[in-house]
């Protein structure tokens, strides 16, 4: 008895030792990277600069078709890790805004500096398409593209030396919504790709970006003629509803989210973002909101000050839920 006690605690010992180191190792990454990213981000703003390192002249792949399943090919873009160690890179998958009617996969340009710093690292960025609407609504078909990009991950993990154990994602807008839901859905659900369906397709954690959390928030009195149309096309706005809200998919289990809204958005109301994070709170789900002032939606008009505070807190929660 004496032994397995003793035996226990050195158990014991050993894994908060390791514990703890990995925990410093992380705050004290957490602090070099936040504080390598204000540095540039003071550079850029002396010299009124502030869109940061263009990514599209780094990219390693483009327009890599992921699937086709209805005659329309939809691609995606890799940025590959730019740190050489042999190991297999986690992922960080961009999904584009657009008001799921238009956008493309190129990544912003507030966020192409903390992007680039986490490739520096030893990430590799993917920036996906789905297949965007035309005369109705299909959520399920965007959904499901979002999934099937991280089904091909998990598919193509030896050919890109990629780990599937580490991907992360990030959304903005209707992106957000998309991803949201992609995210916190099970496996089996929200499927188009036949051979991708046979794949996982949960990420680790996920970052929301204003995005639509209960469609019956949404303001659709002034839309222009195409998102018109589109919502005109849904006969039972009720049941689109439930099965496209990403709040009716909140559980304990869903990955750890990170929310980024501003309070002045005048597009989805912040009481979107503010209730999902609430329903996770409820459900004891590992949450995290971030709150910015600028009136901004899509991050094109961002302030300086919100920048800063959006990068931090996204290179912050990152870095937590990293393997590095």
């Amino acid at each position: 008895m004496k032994k397995f006690l003793k035996r226990t605690l050195i158990v014991l010992v050993a894994s908060l030792i390791i514990f703890i180191a990995i925990f410093h190792k992380r705050i004290i990454l957490t602090y070099r990277l936040v504080n390598k990213y204000i540095s540039l981000e003071s550079s850029n703003m002396t010299s009124q600069k502030i869109d940061g390192l263009k990514m599209s002249k780094s990219m390693n792949y483009k327009d890599i078709i992921y699937k086709n399943t209805n005659g329309v090919p939809l691609t995606l873009d890799i940025y590959s890790s730019l740190k050489k160690d042999g190991n297999p890179s986690p992922v960080i998958l961009y999904v584009h805004g657009g008001s799921w009617v238009y956008g493309d996969k190129s990544i912003p340009d507030a966020l192409s500096p903390v992007l680039n710093t986490f490739r520096e690292e030893g990430y590799t960025i993917i920036c996906t398409s789905y297949e965007l609407k035309r005369d109705k609504a299909n959520f399920n078909k965007q959904v499901a593209d979002v999934k099937d990009t991280i089904r091909w991950i998990y598919k193509n993990k030896s050919n890109y030396n990629l780990d599937p154990n580490e991907i992360g994602v990030i959304g903005v807008s209707s992106g957000a919504h998309l991803s949201l839901l992609a995210s916190y859905s099970g496996n089996d659900e929200f499927t188009d790709d036949k051979v991708l369906s046979k794949y996982p397709s949960k990420p680790k954690y996920l970052i929301d970006f204003a995005g639509p959390t209960d469609l019956s928030l949404l303001n659709t009195s002034n839309l222009n003629y195409d998102l018109t149309r589109i919502f005109n096309s849904i006969k039972d706005k009720n049941t689109v509803i439930k099965k496209f809200n990403p709040i009716n998919y909140v559980s304990k289990s869903i990955p750890n989210t990170l929310i980024i809204h501003s309070n002045l958005d005048p597009m989805v109301p912040y009481k979107s973002s503010k209730e999902l994070y609430d329903k996770c709170i409820e459900e004891h789900s590992n949450v995290e909101l971030i709150t910015l002032k600028s009136s901004v939606h899509d991050l094109s008009s961002i302030s300086n000050d919100d920048i800063i505070s959006m990068s931090k807190g996204l290179l912050k929660f990152i870095i937590l839920n990293s393997p590095l």
